[in-house]
């Protein structure tokens, strides 16, 4: 017996997978779900991916590789002196 979450869970599984179609004629049910299983966990992935860096701007996500620029570096000393 299944609860009130899992039957939402596999009703919108359900749904996802009712809403890719297969063109190429002589696809087997086992075939079909294979493909059909992992068409929908990249799917999740790539939901689940973008939804942690939503909270960034794109700016904020590319500054992570700047450096900062230290002044009392060695470069800038020796074009001093």
């Amino acid at each position: 017996m299944s609860t009130p979450d899992e039957d939402s869970i596999e009703a919108d599984a359900a749904a996802r997978a009712a809403a890719i179609r297969f063109t190429t004629r002589g696809v087997t049910d086992e075939e079909a779900a294979a493909v059909t299983a992992v068409l929908l966990a990249a799917i999740d992935a790539e939901t689940e991916t973008h939804a942690v860096d939503a909270g960034r701007s794109a700016w904020a996500r590319s500054s992570g590789s700047l450096r900062s620029v230290d002044p009392r570096g060695t470069r800038w000393s020796r074009s001093i002196g």
